[in-house]
């Protein structure tokens, strides 16, 4: 059977999520191509996932060079297959049987679409149905809980957590920016198909559930202060044509109060954001080897 679509999963020492994640794209109504990115992990989790599951694709990476690396290795695969769609989705999701088919039915050229996102630990509260990129303070917002489901809500940004898009974008638009290794790439690449024309639309009757925070680091530690501190402030300096002159300042005062409590008690958060400043004016980007 054809299948229109190639699902891209980046893994990184994740194993048991990945493996529950691929075990329900296995029973989805539609017949998709998975396809594993391997990035580094330890413990040879790449051969366990080709033992386990034969019939997908895996491919190692020897060294973990971030998040937007690893979907672009499984991007460039899928492109070389007969297929219409790549979805990429995070490793550390659960999809409902009919995500795919709802999302394809939805589906068209000039289209990025989303499911709505709901919480894993709390199965009936929603996490995600779209967002927008504030362009006066540089930051980007979820939209809150819709009072009616039932439609479809176009927005201008979605997370990169789950998204299907048209196999052409890529040609178009291009692929995902790595030098951000990790956070603010969905934001950056929904910049740049806003700017093409593509549509961003988030679709209620598709559904997945989300295992929030496990595929980096726990929410508000050094790792994430780091990145997407750097990273927020690259996305609005490289994209000045979208956002407003005040985006850059905002965002960084907006930054400083919420990581001032970190310096009043002297954490390692504090040392986090201030280097993530310091290398975004040096222009150095990619994996920090040492982040505080």
């Amino acid at each position: 059977m054809f299948s229109k679509v190639a699902v891209i999963i980046v893994n990184y020492n994740g194993l048991k999520d990945t493996v529950a994640c691929i075990e329900s794209l296995l029973s989805s109504s539609c017949s998709v191509e998975i396809i594993v990115v391997d990035n580094a992990s330890m413990n040879d989790e790449a051969v366990e996932l080709h033992k386990k599951f034969p019939q997908i694709h895996v491919l190692r990476e020897e060294e973990n060079r971030g998040f937007s690396y690893g979907n672009n290795v499984g991007i460039s695969y899928a492109l070389n297959m007969d297929i219409e769609y790549v979805l990429l989705l995070n490793n550390d999701t659960i999809v409902d049987s009919h995500m795919i088919e709802f999302l394809l039915g939805e589906a068209g050229k000039d289209k990025v679409l989303a499911p709505y996102m709901y919480y894993f630990s709390a199965p009936d509260l929603l996490w995600f149905c779209g967002g927008y990129i504030n362009k006066f303070t540089g930051n980007t917002q979820f939209f809150k809980r819709p009072k009616e489901s039932k439609n479809r809500i176009e927005c201008d940004f979605i997370t990169g957590c789950c998204m299907l898009i048209p196999k052409t974008v890529f040609t178009d638009v291009g692929y995902l920016e790595e030098k951000f290794f990790m956070y603010c790439e969905d934001t950056e690449l929904c910049i740049r198909l806003k700017k093409h024309g593509y549509r961003l639309i988030c679709v209620p009757k598709a559904k997945l559930w989300h295992k929030i925070g496990r595929s980096s680091q726990r929410s508000g530690s050094e790792f994430s202060i780091y990145y997407i501190t750097r990273n927020r402030l690259c996305c609005v300096k490289d994209n000045k044509d979208y956002f407003y002159m005040t985006a850059a300042a905002v965002s960084l005062l907006s930054r400083y109060v919420r990581q001032w409590q970190y310096f009043i008690l002297g954490k390692k958060e504090w040392k986090a954001f201030q280097k993530g400043i310091k290398d975004y004016k040096k222009g150095i980007y990619g994996k920090s080897n040492q982040i505080v």
